[in-house]
């Protein structure tokens, strides 16, 4: 008997529980791509029937979900956290989490809303891995202080992301990295699954149930397409104009 892979299995129980695909389903025969806009305003129908809430009632995802994510995002990209203090640069204040050996922590942005003047954050003392958008942290550094660039797929079809570098979406999360030994944006297989859909590449999140996303497409996706690491034979995206 065949097994289900986990990705028919995430469609199947959306088609199952969820009452935007149930309801786009219905309607065409198809799941078609998911935009941003509408996972905003469609979230509460996103959410499996037993655990519909309200937009406003929304308790948000664990933080050890979010720093799971997060540190197979930095295993891609080559950077080891065991012993090494993690700083996430966030609009919003989130209390340190401790899994996996380390520390968990944020640093806030300088566009956040805070009582005191913005600027940009202090880096801490190191050992530590800093992970934040391009840019923020130009400058001298402590010793022991190593920055990660964080892109979306939008940026990374404009420029091509630095190895060590890992992929993130604000409304998707850590998604994946580009490896440092081939500079292939590797995807996250244990939680992606990534196929062309409609011209782009659309992603289902295999882990994620509060929202459910299946076929997702990223700003940006429409320039990518999924193919092998020539290196390490795994899954990676690659821009639809670059040579194989």
């Amino acid at each position: 008997m065949r097994v289900a892979q986990p990705y028919e299995r995430t469609v199947r129980r959306a088609l199952r529980t969820v009452p935007h695909y149930r309801e786009r389903y219905a309607a065409t025969g198809t799941l078609p791509p998911l935009t941003r806009d509408e996972a905003r305003l469609r979230r509460h129908l996103l959410m499996p029937l037993d655990a519909a809430l309200l937009p406003r009632r929304d308790p948000g995802r664990p933080p050890r979900e979010h720093v799971a994510e997060l540190r197979e995002a930095l295993r891609i990209a080559g950077h080891p956290v065991r012993g090494v203090d993690v700083y996430e640069v966030t609009r919003a204040l989130r209390d340190p989490v401790r899994a996996y050996g380390t520390t968990w922590r944020v640093l806030l942005d300088a566009t956040a809303e805070t009582d005191g003047p913005p600027g940009r954050p202090a880096p801490p003392g190191g050992p530590a891995l800093v992970v934040g958008d391009p840019g923020w942290a130009d400058g001298t550094r402590p010793d022991g202080v190593v920055t990660v660039a964080r892109f979306g797929l939008a940026a990374a079809a404009r420029a091509r992301p630095a190895p060590g570098s890992v992929w993130f979406e604000p409304w998707l999360g850590y998604l994946g990295a580009v490896a440092a030994d081939c500079g292939e944006l590797h995807v996250d297989t244990g939680r992606v699954h990534t196929r062309p859909l409609d011209g782009g590449t659309v992603l289902t999140l295999l882990r994620r149930r509060r929202p459910t996303f299946v076929h997702a497409r990223p700003e940006g996706g429409g320039a990518f397409r999924p193919e092998r690491c020539p290196r390490h034979g795994g899954p990676v995206l690659r821009t639809a104009g670059r040579p194989r």
